[in-house]
């Protein structure tokens, strides 16, 4: 199941299974993940799980939503994609890879390190 981490405040993370076929993010307490920041938009988001494909849409949000750098209207994600909404970091995970809290803190900190974890995942020869 596809999973989104969230970077709460400095040195947090939190987990979001993305298991519902529409995940929303917004600062209003009626959305799915709420990020409580004058930046975010009450309605900022939705991610959309079809077709075994994870696409998040801005909703004409003030400040925009942005993956790996580049403001988005709609995009299709990948594996390690990076999402800044308002002042909130975010990393989207496809596979069905568990993380630890502190291999997640890990994945939103240093760079290169989610291609680090998929080497130490993957079984080696026998």
């Amino acid at each position: 199941m596809p999973k989104l981490i969230v970077m709460t405040h400095p040195g947090k993370t939190k987990l979001v299974p993305l298991a519902a076929a529409d995940t929303r993010i917004g600062r209003a307490n009626s959305n799915d993940v709420v990020i409580d920041s004058d930046r975010v938009s009450r309605f900022h988001a939705t991610l959309t799980v079809e077709s075994g494909a994870v696409w998040i849409r801005d909703l004409d949000s003030s400040n925009g939503t942005f993956v790996n750098g580049h403001r988005i209207t709609s995009r299709a994600l990948s594996n390690g994609d990076t999402i800044l909404i308002g002042d909130c970091q975010m990393r989207f995970l496809a596979g069905e890879q568990n993380v630890t809290p502190a291999e997640a803190l890990r994945l939103m900190t240093i760079p290169g390190a989610l291609m680090d974890l998929d080497k130490l995942r993957k079984p080696g020869p026998r």
